[in-house]
């Protein structure tokens, strides 16, 4: 019979796996740093395999090279038709981009011009979708590096095939070797999922009779944000559109999510609440909330013994609206494309200048920093952190490459795994830090060149200064040219999230069938994704560089946004199975009058309101059955959104 110490063992390692996998549900970042680096080594194989019977220029390698990386990350396409014809873009526009300077490469004056154009064009091209993102940031990259190498019209065929060789490889590797595969994929999101809110019953479960110290109640608060991020993972693999006609087992799910989403939430309000209360009371209104995660667990598991072994292809085209290639008439510097391209192009053309006074061989490094630093950025906030972490990070890398390559000192048998596990960390952490991707893309930057021989720590200090003046010029342009402030972004973000809100309250006053109870899920759906992009449109404001009275505001618009999207779940939950009374569409359309004030007169989330703050996790309502929980919920938008009023804020 197995002692103790070996069930002790098997819940550690549970426990364990548990964490990795709640922390990167689905395995997204490990599947794409192991892309990026299974492709960096195919293609270096490939080309030292090729050197033998056909050795090509240094330009070629270095295309190969950089392609190799870009075309892991960079290509975002939802089929594998539609990836192979983005790469087929992608190398034609970096093929005419460097056939173009190299036509010009005696002349650094119109070799600096053509990039600048090219940049341009690459940043506008995000207009038209995720495609042409792609594709404008492959020429980029691709333009970065002709413009630094120089290359003569000569090497234009072996540069030919080497984007080829490289675009052909990342394919193979991207769609045969590391495929997506949604159901399957669906089923281990799901499983991270329910492990996690199980996970969270037991814990609420255990600590029933007990006070929780500031450590366990974040802990809970951390496993409660994971278990939600897998479930809004999980439903962000269903095909509800498909669902909505011919896949009811889908929908069901879709259904069933929706519900442990809700009861989660209500089981950690409910204990959070009731923390260290011992009474008869207490007792009955936690084991209702339990009971209810509980069930909605048990209801998700049955769905997920009903899935298709397949689901249904997503289309590759976007129906968010039609894409025109000009702004409106009048309306060019409101574009949000056209107002990016502009300062991105003129941080370029600032860096470019510095970073040649500086040296006029490696410049290049403080472009792409001014290129890179506005990537997924919205805000003249995010630009400044974005650039403020990229120099903390080539800082910190160019310390510890150094260290490193003084100690391997060009060791290929040491230095090949060094590379890969720092290929293999920057690709991993790239959507989690900024900086700590940086990090590590320095210290590869620092070992590949001790390989080759021409590491010195004169030549890392001088990246550190040109990563610093494209830092600075991207963070002074988004400041002094067409600047938008992360104050209008989050408004914006806050005006659709109310709008979205507004939708929910109609679709809940029109429902009276099984046709309005799906349109009540997808706008309920709707208001969950308004919500995220309300806390990406506050990112900036909630990073360690922001030490100032922001923090405070930031806070008030997470709690307050929190508050209304679950109490709207909870009316959504509770309406989706039964029509609103008349008594309920009188307190619905009252809602929808507040927020028509809001949009009318204004509103302001993040200010300290003059009415009390009850906006809190521990005050939401708790028992999402009851028809008492439905009033609360009632109460608590009509009360946040009395809060937002301008005429009640202080000062």
């Amino acid at each position: 019979m197995p002692g103790p110490s070996l069930f002790h063992r098997k819940a550690v390692v549970s426990d364990l796996r548990l964490n990795l996998l709640g922390s990167d549900p689905g395995m997204v970042r490990l599947r794409t740093a192991c892309r990026v680096l299974m492709t960096v080594v195919a293609v270096c194989s490939a080309l030292f395999l090729l050197h033998y019977w056909y050795p090509m220029p240094a330009a070629a390698y270095a295309m190969a090279m950089i392609t190799a990386l870009q075309g892991a990350v960079a290509i975002k396409d939802t089929t594998a038709e539609a990836r192979a014809v983005t790469r087929l873009y992608a190398a034609l526009s970096a093929f005419t981009a460097i056939a173009a300077m190299s036509l010009v490469e005696h002349s650094l004056l119109y070799v600096n011009i053509l990039l600048l154009i090219v940049i341009f064009l690459a940043v506008y091209a995000r207009r038209f979708g995720t495609r042409w993102q792609g594709v404008g940031l492959f020429t980029f990259m691709c333009s970065v590096v002709g413009a630094f190498v120089k290359a003569p019209d000569t090497d234009l065929g072996d540069i030919a095939i080497a984007l080829t060789l490289s675009g052909v490889i990342a394919h193979f590797v991207r769609n045969f070797v590391m495929p997506e595969r949604p159901a399957h994929d669906f089923r281990i999101i799901l499983d991270i999922a329910v492990s996690l809110s199980r996970k969270l019953h037991h814990t609420i479960e255990q600590k029933s009779t007990s006070k929780w110290t500031h450590v366990e109640v974040q802990q809970v608060l951390m496993l409660e944000h994971r278990a939600r991020d897998a479930i809004l993972l999980c439903e962000s693999y269903l095909p509800l559109d498909a669902a909505a006609s011919s896949h009811s087992e889908l929908s069901t799910m879709a259904v069933q999510l929706f519900d442990l989403h809700l009861a989660l939430e209500s089981a950690v309000a409910t204990a959070l609440h009731f923390n260290g209360q011992n009474d008869a009371e207490t007792s009955r209104n936690l084991g209702r909330t339990l009971e209810t995660l509980a069930d909605s667990l048990s209801s998700v598991e049955q769905a997920a013994t009903r899935m298709p072994a397949t689901f249904p292809a997503i289309s590759a085209t976007s129906a968010s609206g039609k894409i025109t290639f000009f702004p409106a008439s009048g309306g060019w510097l409101k574009d949000s494309v056209f107002r990016q391209a502009v300062q991105v192009t003129f941080a370029s053309a600032i860096a470019m200048a510095g970073g040649l006074a500086l040296s006029p061989d490696r410049w290049f490094w403080a472009v792409m920093t001014a290129f890179l630093i506005f990537t997924n950025t919205q805000s003249r906030g995010d630009v400044a952190v974005k650039g403020l972490n990229r120099a903390l990070g080539t800082g910190l890398g160019i310390c510890v490459g150094i260290g490193l390559a003084v100690l391997v000192h060009g060791q290929i048998e040491w230095t090949l795994p060094l590379v890969a596990i720092s290929i293999f960390a920057a690709f991993y952490l790239i959507s989690i830090s900024y900086s700590a991707m940086t990090f590590f893309i320095t210290i590869t930057l620092c070992l590949v060149y001790g390989l080759i021989g021409e590491f010195t720590p004169e030549l890392l200090v001088l990246r550190l200064e040109e990563t610093a003046i494209g830092a600075a010029a991207g963070i002074f342009v988004s400041l002094a040219v067409l600047p938008l402030g992360t104050s209008q972004q989050s408004s914006s973000a806050i005006e659709h999230f109310l709008k979205s809100l507004d939708q929910l309250m109609q679709a809940i006053i029109a429902s009276q069938g099984q046709a309005e109870r799906t349109a009540i899920m997808a706008a309920a759906n709707a208001l969950d994704k308004s919500r995220a992009d309300i806390l990406t449109a506050i990112g900036s404001m909630r990073s360690v560089w922001n030490l100032g009275m922001a923090q405070a505001g930031t806070r008030r618009i997470l709690g307050r946004s929190y508050t209304l999207a679950h109490s709207a779940r909870l009316l959504a939950r509770h309406f989706r199975d039964s029509p609103p009374s008349d008594q309920d569409i009188i307190r619905l359309q009252a809602i929808r009058t507040a927020l028509a004030n809001l949009a009318t007169n204004g509103q302001n989330m993040a200010g300290r309101s003059r009415v009390a703050d009850i906006a809190r996790l521990d005050q939401l309502p708790f028992d999402t059955q009851s028809d008492q929980a439905v009033a609360n919920a009632f109460d608590l938008i009509t009360h946040v959104l009395v809060q937002m009023q301008p005429a009640n804020q202080e000062g």
